[in-house]
């Protein structure tokens, strides 16, 4: 089970263990992918793979080697990456009308950007 962000909370993980445990037809949708969560899962990990290959692939980053050069980069990508993360939530959750990989091109754009700003 994939869990991101404010979805790591111990109360949050529990409650979809316990239902997954007692819900016969939450675990049966759990199973065949279309509970919510895998749903967000399955949009929101490749786009947020895609951000961060842009991200070690720069030659303005020092990512992914940890070091103090590169702890701004990784604040980045995870303040985008979350980002990401909510707005593919909100479609899948609560309808909203925006296509997940236009999310991404935002995110990605904004990643360009700051990219850009860093290098100056």
């Amino acid at each position: 089970m994939a869990v991101h962000f404010d979805e790591q909370a111990e109360a949050y993980m529990w409650n979809v263990a316990e239902k997954v445990c007692t819900d016969e037809e939450y675990r049966q949708r759990s199973v065949e992918e279309t509970a919510d969560w895998k749903r967000v899962a399955n949009l929101y990990e490749p786009l947020a793979r895609r951000l961060y290959q842009e991200l070690s692939r720069s030659e303005r980053s020092e990512f992914p080697i940890m070091n103090d050069n590169s702890r701004a980069d990784s604040e980045t990508l995870e303040s985008l990456c979350e980002e990401l993360f909510e707005e593919t939530k909100a479609i899948v959750r609560h309808g909203k009308d925006q296509h997940p990989e236009t999310i991404y091109e935002e995110k990605r754009a904004e990643l360009q950007q700051w990219l850009g700003n860093k290098s100056t």
